[in-house]
């Protein structure tokens, strides 16, 4: 049966050095206007639940991208916010100024995350047709058995999924990078062999809408 994951960096954001102050973020107009270009590129498939951090600005992005799709249940969970998934191969010279014991907490979150939305069996599974229901579409082009689910989270653990999916070390997630609003796809098989069918795909938002902040 299999699954797919849309994982989805959340809007373009302002931050504590703008009004209102806000630490996490809150979406600019612009970032309102991708969320809701993203909910119709998903609106046309069978969205069942969308997961997001519980951080304002994702927050946010998730719910104007649930308002386009009625059927899907939202769910936040802190183990989504944004995170140092490990040391890269090339460190930022940033990166210097964060606590190692920091990194290595977010090293066991991220790893969590992984095993809970793309390892772990689901609580609610999409149940098998019947014979008669499959005979019913048995000449249908596309037969949909899969379960679709949305990941509203932010860009560094976006990256660091995708390495997983694709089965490299993380320590490369630096070399990808994530417009606001960009959709990743992850197809997860029932033996939880993952493959990453698209990454940062923003078709759906014009050129002049695309930021990374």
């Amino acid at each position: 049966m299999g699954r797919r994951i849309y994982l989805v960096r959340h809007g373009q954001a302002a931050y504590a050095n703008t009004e209102p102050k806000d630490v996490h973020g809150y979406l600019t107009d612009l970032g309102q206007q991708q969320a809701l270009l993203t909910a119709e590129r998903l609106s046309q498939l069978p969205i069942s639940k969308i997961h997001h951090s519980d951080l304002h600005r994702a927050c946010q992005t998730a719910e104007l991208i649930g308002s386009k799709l009625p059927a899907a249940v939202l769910q936040a969970s802190p183990l989504l916010r944004e995170c140092i998934p490990c040391l890269p191969v090339q460190p930022a010279a940033w990166m210097a100024e964060i606590p190692l014991e920091t990194i290595a907490e977010h090293e066991r979150r991220v790893e969590r995350v992984f095993h809970y939305y793309f390892t772990e069996p689901l609580a609610e599974s999409l149940a098998k047709p019947s014979e008669a229901e499959f005979a019913k579409t048995a000449n249908a082009e596309f037969v949909n058995t899969e379960q679709h689910e949305v990941i509203v989270c932010h860009g560094n653990l976006i990256r660091y999924l995708a390495c997983r999916a694709m089965r490299i070390s993380p320590e490369y997630w630096t070399h990808l990078d994530n417009h606001n609003c960009g959709v990743s796809e992850i197809s997860i098989k029932d033996d939880d062999q993952t493959m990453l069918i698209s990454h940062n795909d923003t078709g759906h938002l014009p050129y002049s809408m695309r930021t990374f902040v």
